[in-house]
C-alpha cells in the first residue's frame, strides 16, 4: 500500500476535519471515484431495474423516500457503463491468475511457457497468441488455459519481439523475432505442413523490434533498434519501401493507423513522435512531437483521434493526432530512473488507459478524456522475496476494464502472463509458485 500512496501525485494526510472539503476538491480534479463520472456506488440489480423501467438516475433511491426522475429511456451504452461502474465498486481486489502455466507439447509433458510478447485475437475473443524467448509462438483460449496451436521453433527465430493478428482475415499471424526474421502464420494451417509451416517468408529486418498491419491486410511495416522503417507486402513478402534515418536514434515503435492504410507513426529515443504517409514522394512528417525523454512506444486511439505516447519514467501524454498538439498530461510520478521503460495502452474503447513500467510493480488506470486517475494495480510478491515488474500490458478488446500484463520476475528470473479482471472480486489471489498476490489501490 506505501507504494501505492507515494505513486499518487498531488496526496497529503489530512487529520484536521477543516480540510475535509478542500480535499474532496482536490481529490475530484485528480482522481475518479468510480468509472464514467458516476458519483455513488449501486448494485447491479438496481441498475437493471432502471434499465428496465427506463430511470434516468443511475443513483438508485427508495421509492418511499423520494420520487425517483423518470425521462425517455437512456442508451444501452448508459447502462453499460452503469453496470460497469456498480461492479467496479464492488470489487474489493480484482480477480487475477496466470495463464501461461500450459502444456507445451502433444505429450501432455507440463512446461511453463516463457512468453515474451502477446496479443489478443481480433474477432475471437478467446484466443490470444503468445510469443516467447524459446522463439515459439503459441495461440492460447486464455479462457480456459488450453493450447489451440503451437508452432514450434525453427533454426532461424529467435526470441519473439512482434506480434500482430490481421484484420480482414484473422486466422493469420505476422510474427517477428529479434535477429530479424519476419513470417506469416496461418494458424489454421499449422500441423498440417512438413517442416517450415509459414505461408509467406519476408526479408529480414536486422535488429527487430516491432511489427505492425495496416487496415487493409495488404502492408505491414517494422522497426527496430535502428533508424530505419520498411514496408512489406504481406501476399508477397518483398520489401516495398525502405526508410533511412526517420529519426536521430532508434525507432522502437512503429504503428499504422486503425482506419487509414497510409498513415504511420513512429517513436524514437530521440525523444520525437513523427506522423507519416506513405503516400507523400519525398516522404517527410506531416508532424512532429517533442517529448522530455526518449519514447518508448506510440498507439493510436481505436478512433484514430487521438495518440497515446509513452517515454521513459512515466511520461504518458495524449496528443491529437491531426497535429501533434497536447490534449492530456497524465501526470504520473516518475522514479528518476532513465532506465523505467513506460508502456500504454487505451483500454474500453478509448475512455481509460492503461499504464505500467517496467523498474515498478504498478499499472495505473487514468481517465483518458480528463487524466485523472481511476485505480492502481499492484504486483505484490506474498512470499517478499521476489521483485515483480511490469515488462508489458494490454486491454481485453472484448471486454471492458479486463487486461493482461507480461510480468517479469527479478529473482529466479521469468516471464508470466496475468489475467486481471477489474469487475470481479477476489479477496486473495495466489500463484501455485510463489505467491503472486494484486491489490487495489485507490485514487486517492
Amino acid at each position: 500500500m506505501d507504494s501505492v500512496i507515494t505513486s499518487l501525485a498531488h496526496m497529503e494526510i489530512k487529520n484536521d476535519s477543516r480540510d475535509l472539503e478542500r480535499a474532496k476538491v482536490v481529490f475530484s480534479k485528480y482522481y475518479e471515484y468510480l468509472p464514467y463520472k458516476r458519483q455513488h456506488r449501486e448494485s447491479v440489480l438496481n441498475v437493471l431495474y432502471s434499465r428496465e423501467t427506463g430511470t434516468s438516475s443511475t443513483h438508485w433511491c427508495r421509492p418511499s423516500r423520494r420520487k425517483c426522475a423518470l425521462s425517455t429511456r437512456k442508451s444501452q451504452c448508459f447502462y453499460m457503463r452503469s453496470l460497469c461502474a456498480a461492479k467496479f465498486g464492488a470489487s474489493a481486489q480484482p480477480l487475477s491468475y496466470p495463464i501461461t502455466n500450459v502444456s507445451k507439447d502433444t505429450k501432455e509433458v507440463e512446461q511453463i511457457l516463457r512468453p515474451r510478447q502477446f496479443e489478443y485475437h481480433p474477432t475471437d475473443s478467446s484466443l490470444m497468441a503468445v510469443g516467447t524467448l524459446d522463439g515459439e509462438v503459441v495461440v492460447l483460449n486464455h479462457e480456459t488455459g488450453n493450447v489451440v496451436t503451437c508452432i514450434f521453433p525453427s533454426l532461424s527465430m529467435n526470441s519473439i519481439l512482434g506480434l500482430c493478428w490481421l484484420k480482414q482475415q484473422p486466422s493469420k499471424l505476422l510474427v517477428g523475432s529479434d535477429n530479424g526474421c519476419l513470417r506469416l502464420f496461418d494458424v489454421n494451417e499449422v500441423g498440417r505442413k512438413v517442416g517450415d509451416c509459414s505461408s509467406v517468408i519476408f526479408d529480414d529486418f536486422e535488429l527487430l523490434t516491432s511489427v505492425h498491419v495496416n487496415s487493409t491486410d495488404d502492408r505491414c511495416l517494422t522497426s527496430g533498434y535502428s533508424k530505419k522503417v520498411a514496408i512489406y507486402d504481406i501476399c508477397s513478402g518483398q520489401r516495398l519501401q525502405l526508410f533511412t534515418d526517420m529519426h536521430r536514434e532508434p525507432i522502437n515503435v512503429a504503428k499504422f493507423s486503425n482506419h487509414s492504410p497510409h498513415l504511420f507513426v513512429t517513436s524514437s529515443f530521440d525523444r520525437d513522435v513523427k506522423m507519416w504517409d506513405s503516400r507523400q514522394t519525398p516522404l517527410k512528417p506531416c508532424f512532429s512531437s517533442r517529448s522530455s525523454r526518449g519514447n518508448v512506444m506510440v498507439v493510436f486511439s481505436p478512433d484514430d483521434l487521438y495518440l497515446l505516447v509513452s517515454a521513459v519514467d512515466n511520461e504518458v501524454k495524449q496528443l491529437l493526432s491531426v497535429d501533434g498538439r497536447l490534449h492530456t498530461d497524465f501526470g504520473i510520478v516518475t522514479t528518476g530512473s532513465c532506465h523505467n521503460y513506460t508502456r500504454s495502452y487505451y483500454m474500453s474503447g478509448r475512455d481509460y488507459i492503461i499504464s505500467g513500467s517496467s523498474e515498478e510493480p504498478t499499472v495505473r488506470i487514468c481517465c483518458a478524456h480528463t487524466g485523472r486517475r481511476l485505480r492502481d494495480i499492484s504486483l505484490e510478491d506474498t512470499g517478499g522475496s521476489n521483485s515483480i515488474y511490469v515488462q508489458s500490458l494490454r486491454s481485453d478488446p472484448f471486454r471492458h476494464f479486463h487486461m493482461a500484463i507480461l510480468a517479469a520476475y527479478a529473482r529466479p528470473s521469468k516471464y508470466e502472463i496475468i489475467k486481471i479482471n477489474l469487475l470481479s472480486s477476489s479477496c486473495s489471489i495466489e500463484e501455485s509458485q510463489g505467491g503472486l498476490q494484486i491489490s487495489f489501490g485507490k485514487g486517492g
